[in-house]
């Protein structure tokens, strides 16, 4: 699978299982990524691969046009572009979030008009039976003209482990190291929460800004990096820590937000699309609009040992609600209601 895989790489594998249970033959067309194969089976799902992150759309609609009459449904995965195939009548839209101000952010000031090419785009598929994670994304997709978009929430896999917590405050990221999730601002949050408290922080994750966060925080001791970890080293070093910071500029979702709460880890995040649908304020977590109040609000927390331990067993309950089980069942039954055909 693709190293850089995210969420929502990780939703539509789960999706794909679910449609392999239901007795369909699934095709996962993707990018390609150093040293892949261009196909592959994977849990009898057959992986296409060709081009990059952007030219992949142009090679699966290519793909999507000779071969349409193949498959009884196509799913059009939307992510900043899709794969124009909304004039296909047996494709539907599946779609996490809009990229909006993410093209700024990530390719320049020049690429504002990109948030315009996408909802243009997005335009021509709001006929289309879609799918999306969250409330958040709902409400984008409904200003734009969709009129019958479903919500099916995002899962995870529920872990138990005896851990134990680290015997100082210890703040914790967990993402892609790049501009759009501001793991930065997640280390300036750290450096002034530590003028206060005796702490420490781990960064979970790899990405474009890994090299420059390493350089230019080398020296402070109490910052670790632990680079890209597989899933079971991830929650190991996960579940010690006292907070998971999420500054992100937008999420879908915000997966790792109930990966944190399954470990009672409250969850501070930044007030934006996606992450006022997983974090709830003052029951596994708050929004926060910046640095200083993110500050403000963990003093507040840790300064009182009970609300902190309070909000972490409501953490801890409200992530039992989310599983990959129920985002299938949930999947397959919005097919059926949809009249999309399942065997």
């Amino acid at each position: 699978m693709n190293p850089n895989g995210g969420g929502a790489e990780r939703y539509t594998l789960e999706v794909a299982r679910a449609l392999v249970k239901n007795g369909y033959s699934v095709d996962w067309f993707c990018s390609k990524f150093r040293n892949s194969k261009d196909e592959e089976v994977y849990e009898n799902i057959r992986i296409i691969r060709r081009g990059n992150e952007f030219s992949v759309h142009f090679y699966g609609l290519i793909y999507a046009i000779k071969n349409f009459k193949n498959y009884d449904l196509i799913i059009d995965e939307f992510n900043g572009l899709g794969f124009f195939t909304f004039f296909l009548k047996n494709s539907i839209l599946l779609i996490h979030q809009l990229y909006d101000e993410f093209w700024i952010y990530e390719m320049g000031k020049f690429f504002f008009f990109m948030k315009y090419v996408e909802k243009f785009l997005l335009w021509f598929y709001r006929k289309k039976l879609t799918i999306t994670v969250s409330n958040s994304t709902y409400e984008d997709l409904v200003r734009i003209g969709f009129n019958n978009v479903h919500i099916v929430p995002n899962g995870i896999d529920q872990i138990n482990l005896d851990c134990q917590k680290n015997e100082i405050l210890t703040l914790c990221f967990l993402g892609r190291l790049r501009k759009t999730k501001n793991p930065e601002d997640a280390i300036k949050i750290f450096l002034k929460v530590r003028e206060f408290f005796s702490a420490k922080m781990i960064i979970i994750g790899s990405g474009p800004l890994e090299n420059y966060l390493k350089n230019k925080y080398k020296n402070f001791k109490d910052i670790e990096f632990l680079g890209y970890l597989n899933e079971e080293e991830k929650y190991k070093n996960l579940c010690k820590c006292h907070f998971l910071i999420v500054p992100s500029i937008r999420e879908g979702w915000g997966i790792v937000v109930i990966e944190a709460n399954m470990f009672g880890i409250p969850v501070i995040g930044y007030d934006v699309q996606g992450l006022r649908d997983s974090i709830k304020n003052g029951l596994n977590g708050f929004l926060v609009k910046n640095v200083d109040s993110a500050v403000k609000k963990i003093i507040e927390i840790w300064n009182n040992k009970n609300f902190y331990y309070q909000l972490s067993m409501n953490s801890k309950h409200y992530a039992t609600s989310f599983s990959w089980e129920r985002t299938r069942e949930e999947f397959i039954k919005c097919l059926k209601k949809l009249e999309i055909k399942t065997k």
